[in-house]
């Protein structure tokens, strides 16, 4: 049987063309972390799970931005451009690929309607109603792959970004503690920085404030 041939053009040309200029021109350079994610199911459970891990990325991560503005940058052409407002692009599947809805104000959200947000994303994906409006004056991504099973992963920065956070999944680990061995949930992050833009230092230091939300999400709370 001969294979079957479909034109490289339409939404898949249109989503390799946006990326283009983060693999093609960026420098990215992945940092990665475990962190304990024990506190937070505890706190997810006590929310009534109502709020996705995604959700506590985004606020973890805009809480981060805002105790390092000099990463809330973005590359525009020949100039850094450093942004006051924290707005978070959130990679969201769809029936017509990948779209990157903005979460706007994300440090000023609780993280339910942060959550609430991201689903409205979701159907509006389903139903191919998010528009480039959505998807305009982000500063920072956020993506998630967590849900399948993935660890680490090293996503292409989203222009005109200059980092993207890779959130994987959670499971459970024997660790050893002070008190013994125990079963403790580990999570996984991957932070891809433009080194044009950052650099490796500042970088870690920033994904180890993320963990740190992450690992204390009562502090997430508005």
């Amino acid at each position: 049987m001969s294979p079957r041939r479909i034109p490289f053009a339409g939404v898949r040309k249109a989503i390799s063309q946006r990326l283009r200029p983060g693999f093609h021109e960026a420098l990215p350079v992945a940092l990665m972390v475990e962190y304990s994610a024990d506190k937070l199911l505890e706190h997810r459970r006590m929310l009534g799970n109502r709020v996705s891990f995604t959700a506590y990325g985004v606020k973890a991560a805009a809480s981060a931005l805002r105790e390092m503005p000099e990463v809330n940058v973005t590359l525009e052409g020949e100039e850094l451009v450093y942004h006051d407002d924290v707005n978070i692009a959130v990679a969201v599947h769809t029936p017509r690929g990948l779209r990157a809805p903005v979460v706007r104000e994300a440090d000023k959200k609780t993280l339910i309607e942060i959550s609430n947000l991201i689903d409205e994303y979701a159907e509006k994906g389903k139903s191919g109603e998010i528009t480039m409006a959505h998807q305009s004056g982000h500063s920072f991504t956020v993506t998630n792959l967590g849900m399948m099973g993935v660890t680490y992963f090293t996503p292409i920065i989203n222009p005109p970004d200059t980092a993207i956070l890779a959130m994987g999944t959670t499971r459970p680990q024997t660790i050893l503690t002070n008190s013994g061995w125990k079963v403790a949930y580990i999570g996984y992050l991957t932070l891809v920085f433009d080194h044009r833009a950052i650099d490796g230092v500042p970088a870690a230091k920033f994904l180890s404030i993320i963990r740190r939300f992450l690992e204390n999400p009562e502090k997430l709370e508005v």
